[in-house]
């Protein structure tokens, strides 16, 4: 499959998915932190597949991904004022529009970047927006924009726990399918306005970084897992493959050995 184009095709525009008029409407996404959030949730309990603090870093991913998306950054190049060009710098982010747009989680991910200054990488933005608090901040975006809904269970009347489901459980087993049907195999006739789009293909560096692709329900998790890797990889802009390394664990745990000081 010819993927060296994908990155050059039109972005797909974020919306609010609330109240949508049609929600079975395959043209409507959710934003790419909420499309984690749920991949990495058990759709009937609400349980995590993974811990907050791994979770935290991917969300933190998917903000700075959401901004690339949307063009208020560019990650992987560097101005360089005399020759009034752009070169290679794997992982460096450049802030193209400094606005705020009155999302919270974006903004707020803008306001990280513009505080840290100077030359920024995907690792100092995912080290600085990937605290503790992040996976409510998330949660609550989510319940305030009707996606999530919560539910209360008690217990003699003294315990109680609550627990977040999807208002509308047709919205993660449709990431799951796009996940799925992503890597599935495509003739080589099939033209390029077939390529998926790159909300997918972001979402599949993350969920491939956080070891979510055995809870895809594919037959084949570890071929699954495998084809999307081989997508990120053949891909000619490292935007998702650095923030696929940025989060994975394995990378961190080789980074921190070969930077023992850091």
């Amino acid at each position: 499959m010819n993927l060296s184009a994908l990155l050059e095709r039109p972005l797909t525009t974020y919306r609010r998915v609330f109240p949508s008029p049609d929600p079975r409407d395959p043209e409507v996404r959710l934003p790419l932190r909420t499309e984690l959030f749920l991949v990495a949730h058990d759709d009937e309990t609400g349980r995590e597949y993974l811990d907050r603090q791994a979770l935290c870093l991917g969300l933190a991913g998917a903000v700075l991904l959401e901004l690339r998306l949307t063009r208020r950054i560019i990650i992987g190049r560097a101005y360089q004022i005399r020759e009034n060009a752009y070169t290679s710098d794997p992982g460096r982010i450049l802030i193209t529009d400094p606005n705020l747009y009155g999302d919270p989680l974006t903004d707020a991910a803008m306001m990280v970047l513009k505080r840290i200054g100077g030359p920024t990488y995907v690792t100092d933005f995912i080290r600085a927006f990937a605290t503790p608090d992040l996976y409510d901040r998330v949660r609550g975006d989510m319940l305030a924009t009707g996606v999530l809904r919560c539910e209360t269970l008690r217990w003699l009347r003294l315990f109680r726990k609550d627990r977040y489901l999807p208002v509308r459980p047709a919205y993660p087993v449709r990431i799951r399918t796009w996940l799925r049907d992503l890597a599935a195999p495509r003739h080589p006739s099939d033209p390029d306005l077939e390529l998926p789009e790159i909300p997918t293909v972001a979402l599949a560096g993350l969920v491939t970084a956080l070891g979510l692709t055995r809870h895809l329900y594919h037959p084949e998790p570890g071929a699954l897992h495998g084809r999307l890797m081989d997508i990120i990889g053949r891909l000619y802009d490292s935007t998702v493959r650095d923030v696929h390394a940025a989060v994975n664990p394995a990378s961190r745990h080789r980074s921190r050995r070969s930077n023992p000081g850091s």
